[in-house]
């Protein structure tokens, strides 16, 4: 039985050639570094598909101001919620100045009747004064899950 053609060798832009192993193990590299979660957009899709999920957003709680929404609806105008829990952040940062506390916030939880709201800081380069904001409707949720959720998207986002 004769052996299988061998692939054609891949040419480079000069029109030379190069081993095809190569070429995919340059292009597997660079998927590798690609991160897995690239931009607000797809980080905040993603929230929206935790289980009871309402609405998200991305928030700088320096300003105040949503850097990007998704969901939410005429009960929740995420925009007016990303404000509020901006003075939230800000009240709870003060305190733990005031008290002399060294640590770091990892997420804020509010319960309501219905609702949870979840804030969760973001770390890392370039994310210093970032929040993420998750309301659940607390029938459908569970709560442990979408902070597991919720943290794995922070780590992966890159603003």
């Amino acid at each position: 039985m004769p052996a299988a053609p061998a692939d054609p060798p891949a040419r480079n832009r000069t029109g030379t050639t190069r081993n095809t192993t190569t070429a995919r193990t340059t292009a597997n590299r660079r998927k590798e570094r690609a991160p897995a979660m690239a931009n607000t957009e797809t980080a905040l899709k993603e929230a929206t598909t935790i289980e009871g999920a309402i609405g998200a957003a991305l928030v700088d709680y320096t300003s105040g101001m949503a850097l990007g929404t998704i969901g939410g609806g005429k009960d929740l105008d995420l925009t007016v919620a990303a404000a509020g829990n901006t003075d939230v952040v800000r009240a709870k940062v003060r305190t733990m100045e005031h008290l002399g506390l060294k640590d770091e916030i990892e997420d804020i939880l509010i319960t309501l009747g219905s609702q949870y709201h979840l804030i969760r800081l973001m770390k890392g380069r370039g994310s210093n004064g970032l929040f993420l904001y998750l309301a659940l409707d607390k029938e459908r949720a569970n709560l442990a899950m979408a902070r597991h959720q919720l943290k794995r998207i922070e780590a992966e986002l890159e603003v």
